[in-house]
């Protein structure tokens, strides 16, 4: 196992009274590639301001003055704000912004792929939904029907 060595052990980050943080599984379970850089910049702005409920009320202009770096228009505001909105990442009803728990695994995608090797190589979605829950038991616990 790696041994941790502190780079500079005089400056080790602790919790403050008042802090956001992140969530591992948007780097574990790859979140973040499906995000532009802006967006993830919209979205750790917003981690950062928001209160113990994610719940923030910025407003666009204000946003638009701290992330000034990035140049937002109104309308690009809007566009990185609707792609974090259609991620799940966060809500938006103005004037709150709200960062949403992270996205689960889509259950039904692995549902179906699981129906669909339990049907012994057939693949068409409607014998899928069709299959009985003992095929689905027999196939989970590793036996064929």
């Amino acid at each position: 196992m790696i041994q941790k060595k502190m780079i500079d052990p005089g400056r080790l980050r602790r919790l403050p009274e008042g802090f956001g943080w992140i969530d591992h599984r948007l780097v574990r379970e790859n979140i973040i590639e499906n995000f532009s850089s802006d967006a993830l910049a919209l979205y750790l702005f917003l981690l950062t301001v928001g209160d113990e409920d994610g719940v923030s009320w910025y407003s666009d202009a204000s946003i638009r003055k701290r992330l000034k770096s990035l140049n937002l228009t109104a309308a690009s505001l809007k566009t990185l704000r609707d792609e974090l909105i259609s991620g799940e990442l966060i809500a938006y009803r103005k004037p709150y912004y709200q960062v949403l728990e992270l996205p689960r695994p889509q259950v039904t995608d692995n549902f179906r792929r699981v129906l669909k090797s339990a049907v012994a190589g057939k693949t068409d979605d409607r014998t899928a939904d069709a299959l009985p829950i003992s095929a689905i038991i027999s196939n989970l616990a590793g036996g064929a029907q």
